[in-house]
């Protein structure tokens, strides 16, 4: 994809915190530079580097899976219809984490400390969910990697305020439970944006490795 197609004019063109942004369709939200560049510039330069570009716009891949945004070869895709500008950013930083496990893969997965940390709480939560009268199989559970049909099972027979309820303890958010790479991902977020200690009660092994990458 040739970014030049994007850029309708030099206005729709910007760099904050050394990430380019291009916004392709106009925005439903007020897009606040000065925070977005606030946050992102927690975030270690060598995790920005992992980025070529962010866009905005109306994107069907998007809509088609039900996402906000997506990190794809090397760009994060940004939805243009958004609730706020504080949901925007968190998709951002969200989506950087992602880069940030295609850039330090080895470093977060090779000694499988985390995948045995998430397949533990994943354990925990079918034990909890069988408590409260959902049943799923145990095995299918123990799965790190992304399944729709889980994920439609926790979204949709559970419900998330159910979820919520019920992962708590468990996971820094509920969303924390769809895989093994969303797990890294809802971390990344709390760990660089919320700054919620919290995390680090809840998954201390996941907390350890941000803290590690922090100082790579």
């Amino acid at each position: 994809m040739q970014m030049k197609n994007h850029i309708k004019n030099k206005k729709n063109f910007f760099a904050v915190s050394g990430i380019n942004m291009i916004v392709k369709d106009d925005l439903n939200f007020a897009l606040d530079r000065k925070q977005l560049s606030k946050v992102l510039d927690r975030l270690p330069r060598s995790f920005r580097r992992l980025v070529d570009y962010v866009i905005f716009g109306n994107f069907d891949f998007l809509t088609k899976m039900h996402f906000n945004a997506a990190f794809k070869d090397g760009a994060i895709y940004v939805s243009s219809t958004q609730i706020d500008n504080s949901s925007v950013i968190d998709d951002i930083i969200h989506e950087i984490g992602h880069a940030v496990e295609d850039g330090f893969w080895n470093e977060i997965y090779s000694d499988l400390q985390l995948e045995r940390e998430f397949v533990k709480k994943r354990m925990q939560l079918h034990g909890e969910l069988e408590k409260n009268g959902y049943r799923y199989s145990s095995l299918e559970m123990s799965k790190v990697e992304y399944d729709k049909r889980l994920d439609d099972f926790f979204y949709n027979d559970v419900g998330y305020p159910e979820m919520t309820s019920i992962s708590q303890g468990i996971y820094f958010s509920p969303y924390g439970a769809t895989s093994l790479r969303e797990y890294f991902a809802n971390g990344f977020e709390a760990y660089f944006y919320h700054k919620d200690i919290y995390l680090k009660k809840v998954s201390p092994v996941l907390y350890k490795k941000l803290e590690e990458l922090e100082n790579v």
